[in-house]
């Protein structure tokens, strides 16, 4: 488990960071589920999950921004 701060600005960005982390577990799921119900062809199941993840990283650098200053 890792230690993070519980008030303040450090607290607020690892709340974010953790709330962003379960929606792409969550997404990721639905891909993977599209995929196993053979409604995603492997090829756009990779495609889904690759804009995923730039989406992720995307939401990433907005919420350190957000939270921590500087440019996204």
């Amino acid at each position: 488990m890792e230690n993070h701060p519980t008030t303040g600005p450090r607290s607020a960005y690892a709340q974010a960071l953790s709330e962003a982390d379960v929606d792409l577990d969550e997404a990721l799921g639905h891909i993977r589920a599209e995929e196993d119900a053979h409604r995603l062809s492997p090829a756009a199941a990779v495609a889904e999950r690759a804009g995923l993840l730039e989406h992720h990283l995307a939401r990433l650098a907005q919420i350190r921004a957000e939270h921590l200053g500087g440019t996204p």
